[in-house]
């Protein structure tokens, strides 16, 4: 029986993960085929608006440049390059070593000769054996040396000495040595050696003679760089309105590379198609990655493809302007409202993917636009202000503006064109932040979500709701006032959305407008009415409470994330003084018909609210003239544990860490309010 429960339960547990699994696959799917669309869309559109343009016929139409771009001439930069090459020359290096050594090597060798000459231990045909051995077996040069006399050796030493001490001092390089050798021969004939004594010089200065001026081939190479790194890109401008092939002209395989070079056509083959697949395969992984985590994934998923299809036509069309006009700011602001800023990061990616193939200009500027718009993005994320919209929007456009001009000039682009690309991107950063408030404004309303913006505009007290409650429930509103101040205190001690926290805290008692005055706040000058009535209808109109201000918030279109506070601030807790009270008449009466009916609060900011709810309430039993700080952590614990205890908190996302935390700001924010005051003479 054991065996069979736990096959039961394996069986049920790989049915469940498979029906996930069966959604995740739908998800990602419906994922990949939103993203293929746009995908094609854009090439669709990128297309149409192209000419048929077919090589080797003529041009249905004049072709001209529909706004000013700038390209790099590689065919050009190629050749300045090697202009640049072929402009440096070889450069040398002075040794001054070589005459040393070649003085002494033709010193060493007609010494040589005058000692074999000199020794008269030896035999003549010795002499001339020994002599050929240094004449490298020359039988010519070995005659002339045994024949020559002594004087006329010295003699030809010194004319020697001479002429290279003279040629050295000007510098002999690899080329200039055979031209050495000439200038000595011409001054060997005009000092009279003629004959043997000129053949000896000639055939000495051959066999010695060599460069004092080496080539240096590390320094030339460094000169040749330093010579390519001074070479400017060539860049081409080319003004709107600029013909490029006239009507007629025979298109060539170079006119199909220019225009496409320029992004002006084009080509539509198998290898696009496929490409275009394989980024949507990449984009829709990222995509799920971001949808997947989210509780209402159908609607994110139209959120975030309506503001992915709305910023992509907006770049197709302002990209045809200018690329500095495609509003990367504008997207990030407006996802960041309606997604978390890690979503925001991944998105930067699957924007510049889509956009990627379709670009007619180079990828840099994007990734520079991006890497401007995070700071900015992170900057509205933390101060949660309508003002850090506008600030952010000065700042971004005279960042970008300098940024822009100064990788321009960097490209050696023109002053004109830069300072027109400095001016598109200021445009498109100073009034993006102003437009994303329009957008996030309809979106927000379309798809009813908890925007900042939205939140901004629900935490004023002036809204009709509040307003209402204020004059019809004043004790509502006192203690929904009260739970959204220690609420949002204690979100920011947590890191958790702490405008979300007040604003929920605000109106998760709106359901209490119906009936005001059946509610303890509300009855300051009247009877309690509970006395009178029968504790379950008591608790009929309590619990109603509830479902009451939930569809109050749907008639007033609060979005989701509020009426989420609304119906989840009391969980499943028992009205615990009401179920005393009907255990009195009826002791079978069950604690489950004083429950309330859920959900059980399941974010932090959910947990917080109702926590400080029942801590609000309950901190009125306390005896304001002898309370102090132990006293309210004693009550402020104690309702913690016991809603720990009954399990409220066990769909939750919280850490008992935070909950200490949350614990300390309650009772600083209670402390604050209940502290005693010291009395003043005459009552004051």
């Amino acid at each position: 029986m054991k065996n069979l429960k736990i096959n039961q339960k394996i069986k049920i547990d790989l049915k469940f993960v498979f029906s996930n699994f069966k959604k995740e696959i739908k998800l990602f799917a419906l994922i990949f085929a939103l993203l293929l669309i746009l995908n094609y869309t854009l090439l669709f559109l990128t297309l149409r608006n192209q000419m048929k343009i077919v090589v080797n016929k003529p041009a249905p139409q004049d072709i001209v440049v529909p706004a000013t771009i700038s390209y790099i001439d590689e065919a050009k930069t190629e050749e300045a390059i090697a202009n640049a090459k072929n402009s440096v020359k070889p450069l040398y290096r002075y040794d001054s070593n070589v005459e040393i050594e070649v003085q002494s090597n033709i010193a060493n060798f007609i010494n040589s000769i005058l000692s074999i000459k000199e020794d008269s231990t030896i035999t003549n045909n010795k002499k001339l054996e020994l002599i050929k051995e240094r004449c490298n077996d020359d039988p010519e040069i070995s005659n002339i040396l045994m024949e020559i006399k002594t004087d006329r050796l010295n003699v030809l030493k010194n004319f020697l000495t001479n002429e290279l001490n003279s040629l050295y001092k000007k510098g002999i390089r690899d080329s200039e040595v055979s031209d050495a050798i000439k200038s000595i021969q011409r001054d060997a004939e005009s000092l009279g050696l003629t004959g043997n004594d000129e053949v000896l010089a000639l055939w000495i200065s051959q066999k010695f003679v060599k460069p004092n001026f080496v080539f240096d081939a590390e320094a030339t190479n460094k000169a040749i760089q330093d010579a390519i790194k001074n070479v400017k890109p060539v860049q081409v401008v080319l003004q709107e309105g600029t013909k490029i092939i006239e009507k007629g002209h025979i298109v060539t395989e170079d006119d199909i590379k220019m225009l496409q070079k320029i992004g002006i056509y084009k080509a539509f083959n198998y290898a696009t198609v496929g490409l275009l697949f394989f980024l949507s395969l990449i984009e829709s992984a990222l995509a799920f990655s971001i949808i997947d985590e989210k509780k209402k994934k159908f609607q994110k998923i139209l959120e975030y493809f309506a503001l992915l299809t709305l910023v992509l036509l907006s770049s197709y069309f302002l990209g045809n302007v200018s690329i500095y006009l495609i509003p990367v700011l504008l997207f990030l602001i407006v996802m960041n409202e309606f997604f978390s800023f890690k979503d925001v990061l991944i998105s930067i990616i699957i924007f510049i993917l889509l956009l990627l193939p379709f670009l007619t200009q180079p990828l840099l500027f994007l990734i520079l636009f991006s890497a401007i718009s995070v700071p900015i993005v992170y900057y509205i994320n933390m101060t949660k202000k309508i003002s850090s919209y506008f600030i952010s929007g000065i700042i971004g456009g005279i960042s970008v503006t300098f940024t822009v001009f100064f990788v321009n000039k960097n490209f050696y682009l023109p002053n004109q064109l830069s300072f027109s690309n400095s001016f598109y991107s200021f445009l498109n950063f100073a009034f993006s932040p102003i437009i994303a408030i329009a957008v996030v404004y309809i979106f927000e309303h379309i798809f009813n979500e908890a925007t900042l913006l939205r939140l901004l505009e629900l935490n004023d007290l002036n809204t009709p709701l509040l307003k209402e409650m204020s004059i019809k429930a004043p004790g509502t509103f006192a203690h929904s006032l009260f739970v959204a101040n220690i609420s949002s205190q204690a979100a920011e001690a947590i890191n958790a959305n702490s405008i979300l926290t007040r604003v929920g805290a605000l109106y998760h008692d709106i359901g209490k407008l119906l009936y005001p005055f059946y509610f303890t706040e509300n009855q300051a000058d009247v009877p309690n009415i509970h006395n009178t009535i029968a504790p379950s209808l008591s608790k009929v109109i309590i619990l109603n409470h509830v479902k009451d201000g939930i569809e109050l918030a749907k008639r007033y279109r609060l979005p989701d994330d509020i009426i989420h506070f609304i119906e989840t601030h009391h969980g499943k807790s028992v009205m615990m003084y009401f179920y005393l009270k009907a255990k009195e008449s009826d002791t079978n009466v069950s604690m489950e018909d004083f429950r309330y009916p859920g959900p059980l609060p399941d974010t932090k900011e959910t947990v917080i609210v109702s926590l400080a709810d029942a801590v609000e309430a309950a901190s009125k039993s306390l005896d304001k003239e002898d309370i102090d700080y132990r006293k309210i952590e004693e009550l402020v614990n104690r309702l913690i544990d016991d809603r720990i205890k009954q399990g409220e908190l066990s769909n939750a996302e919280i850490t008992f860490s935070e909950l200490e935390k949350v614990k300390v700001s309650f009772v600083k924010s209670l402390l604050s309010i209940y502290h005693k005051r010291e009395r003043y003479p005459n009552g004051k």
